[in-house]
């Protein structure tokens, strides 16, 4: 490869982190997981806090642990998902909902759990 391929190579893969939201995520190290256990905002778009909460237990559930949503939730989507386990694998935070279906959270800036895409997600430790 020339010298000048090269440069253009890396000049690419500096643009593509740049671009990706969670660039800083990757930089980041994700808490273990007895440091993830606790109470958490559930941020929407922007990082708009949905005054919903949720407690990810330090109590074993299935293949993971035990979350709970907080019945004071009004954000429709929040309450349909309903989240009942949570789980960490390769540094990423899954979340189950009751009927068992998952998403998965990557660790932001601010300490936030970030799901991207078309609706995003945040879960910010209280």
């Amino acid at each position: 490869m020339s010298l000048l391929s090269r440069t253009f190579a890396q000049i690419g893969a500096l643009a593509l982190a740049a671009a990706s939201p969670f660039t800083s995520a990757q930089a980041t190290q994700p808490p273990k997981t007895g440091e993830v256990a606790g109470r958490y905002a559930v941020l929407r778009d922007a990082g708009k806090d949905t005054g919903c909460m949720v407690t990810l237990s330090a109590n074993a559930r299935g293949k993971g642990y035990r979350a709970q949503l907080a019945p004071a939730c009004r954000d429709q989507g929040i309450v349909v998902f309903d989240p009942v386990g949570w789980w960490l694998e390769r540094g990423k935070l899954h979340l189950q909902a009751r009927k068992g279906h998952s998403i998965v959270l990557d660790y932001g800036e601010d300490a936030v759990w970030i799901r991207g895409g078309e609706k995003t997600l945040g879960l910010k430790k209280i």
